[in-house]
């Protein structure tokens, strides 16, 4: 399993995520304003990064070896925060920069949380039940000394929810002997979790799609839309569009895509998903390339699949006039420039996909009070979190003249280094 440091910058997410940093931190002259306290060595690398080995026992009595993974990235603002992954392709690399961006997140949106992410290298989805149960509290036991509700507090990314949040507490319970709700989020409701969690990545995103969306003069009802990623966030993305009467004419998953110039029926497209795993052979669409859904014409992109989707090439025949990443990490550094070239408004992922971990935050509060919110008081605090977060940036963008990404990364980078120096700097 290659680690960051036997990566090459080309290989390396992480390395390409530290680059961007350090260019959108180019402008704010930290070495030259704060002389030799490191700040730029300081944010860049993670406070600590956990890497063990897990032996599952299989239903067949054989032993499988999975790699496993917890990065903690500067916690200046709070306690760790981040989600676990279960992909074939997790890697210490994919981990190091997820955790970093999550902590430039938690920051644009004004969440006290700095950033984690963790992850088992593991095909999760051919495991059965009791497999998926033992292999998810053998993590949970490894990581039962590096987690709390004041430390770092772990939640669902791909492959993992509710239940394996369940599954999690419940061995906090078993190794602690106390039941403390807020040491995961994402958990059921009846186990302490918060109404409008599950949705709230998507409807986030749709949030500050909307505000975008104003400042262009676009109007969501009657606009098209293309969602390249199909999992929690593009089906709540999808179905938010649908919401205010935006048309879906193109959806993908890992394994096909299918359109609709009219519109697709995106709750019944969410049938078909769940009950065949696919969106190919939804019959209120007709097949179509997956790689197309990312050059659809339409006005608003909706990547929400993995890293590095929209690439170089990718860029330069995009016809959307809004892309919203709803992904981590979906568009290259080079990508990225093209679009602003191109006059593409690029709603970045640390601000986009906030939502989920903005609404497990409030879960947090939530189980720290013992108190629990309506539906609407969640989506009314998350509305007036995530348009306050897009109008900052969107106007320091319009003032510097950059683009929203450097605009709030530059936001986040000066919250956290103003936490790192009333901390102190040793």
């Amino acid at each position: 399993m290659a680690t960051v440091e036997h990566l090459s910058a080309d290989h390396s997410v992480f390395a390409r995520a530290k680059a961007t940093f350090l260019r959108y931190a180019e402008p704010l002259k930290l070495e030259q304003r704060y002389p030799g306290l490191c700040l730029p060595e300081r944010l860049t690398i993670p406070d600590k990064s956990i890497i063990f080995r897990l032996s599952l026992q299989m239903d067949d009595g054989k032993i499988s070896i999975f790699n496993a993974y917890r990065v903690q990235f500067n916690d200046d603002r709070g306690p760790y925060k981040g989600g676990l992954r279960f992909h074939p392709k997790v890697n210490l690399d994919e981990v190091t920069a997820l955790a970093f961006w999550m902590y430039i997140k938690t920051a644009v949106v004004g969440i006290p949380f700095g950033g984690a992410k963790g992850g088992i290298a593991v095909d999760y989805k051919a495991l059965s039940q009791a497999e998926k149960e033992r292999l998810t509290k053998k993590f949970a036991i490894m990581l039962s000394d590096h987690v709390g509700q004041d430390t770092d507090i772990p939640a669902p990314d791909v492959n993992t929810g509710a239940r394996e949040m369940a599954w999690m507490l419940d061995v906090w319970r078993r190794t602690h002997g106390a039941y403390e709700h807020s040491v995961v989020t994402g958990k059921p409701i009846d186990m302490g979790g918060s109404l409008g969690r599950t949705e709230a990545t998507g409807k986030g995103c749709i949030m500050a799609l909307a505000e975008a969306a104003r400042d262009l003069g676009i109007n969501l009802d009657g606009a098209t839309a293309a969602v390249q990623g199909f999992g929690n966030a593009g089906q709540y993305a999808a179905l938010e569009l649908m919401n205010h009467r935006s048309r879906v004419i193109a959806v993908s998953d890992s394994r096909g895509a299918v359109e609709n110039p009219k519109g697709l029926d995106v709750p019944a497209l969410i049938k078909h998903k769940e009950s065949t795993g696919v969106v190919s052979g939804f019959t209120g669409g007709r097949p179509m390339d997956p790689a197309r859904v990312l050059t659809s014409e339409c006005d608003f992109l909706i990547p929400a699949a993995l890293e590095e989707a929209i690439t170089e090439e990718m860029a330069r025949d995009v016809r959307a006039r809004i892309i919203c990443e709803a992904a981590n990490g979906p568009t290259t550094p080079t990508a990225d420039e093209i679009l602003f070239k191109k006059g593409v408004c690029v709603v970045p992922d640390v601000l986009a996909n906030a939502g989920g971990v903005t609404v497990s935050y409030f879960e947090w509060v939530q189980n720290r009070q013992e108190f629990y919110w309506t539906l609407d008081e969640v989506n009314d605090r998350l509305k007036t979190r995530m348009v306050n977060a897009y109008r900052q940036v969107a106007d320091r963008a319009r003032d510097h003249k950059t683009s929203l990404r450097q605009a709030a990364y530059e936001i986040a980078i000066e919250l956290v280094v103003q936490a790192t120096l009333e901390r102190g700097v040793q």
